[in-house]
């Protein structure tokens, strides 16, 4: 396996599944997929799922060469992605664009299964990732996600608790605390 894979299944690695047809041709063609899963082994079923729908190689035809887990070159800074997924609806087959923002592609994804499965109650396997890309901010289209593009952001704290000093401290009042302040920062 892969070391370093939790059991939390909102976590998900990013593995490169690399295979080629079996030795029957000459000149075997490879393939190269960059594969969203919980470990190696659900890669891999992936992976074969994708190959049959998209270039009509089955399992037993074709053999995988190379599994490995690919690591964010900057996990601290926030990127913008657009991913770009088909998914099986109640209706039909949807081919949808969503962004999201997130420090590693990995949660990226791990945003889109959660908010596929609340909107659009698509399961893990009804899902297919196309694509992803990093959007630059002049590209983000979703409103949700040019909120956070400016310069000067600011998050009020409204509801603050003041702490008190123990002496001044009591175990009962008489009045709820006050935790909503206009205008203070």
């Amino acid at each position: 396996g892969v070391p370093g894979i939790g059991s939390n299944p909102q976590r998900f690695l990013r593995l490169p599944r690399v295979g080629e047809p079996s030795e029957k041709e000459r000149s075997p063609r490879v393939y190269k997929m960059t594969v969203f899963a919980r470990n190696a082994v659900v890669a891999k079923s992936r992976f074969w799922k994708m190959m049959r729908k998209q270039n009509k190689v089955k399992k037993t035809n074709g053999q995988i060469l190379q599994v490995k887990r690919i690591f964010e070159k900057n996990p601290t800074t926030i990127k913008n992605y657009s991913i770009l997924l088909r998914f099986q609806s109640r209706t039909g087959v949807m081919n949808v664009t969503k962004e999201f923002r997130d420090v590693s592609l990995c949660g990226a994804v791990s945003q889109m299964y959660s908010d596929m499965a609340a909107r659009h109650h698509a399961r893990f396997l009804d899902i297919d990732i196309i694509g992803t890309t990093v959007l630059k901010p002049s590209d983000v289209l979703r409103p949700h996600i040019k909120q956070f593009l400016k310069a000067h952001i600011k998050f009020p704290l409204l509801h603050r608790v003041t702490k008190k000093c123990k002496k001044y401290k009591t175990k009962f009042l008489y009045s709820r605390p006050t935790t909503y302040r206009m205008g203070l920062q």
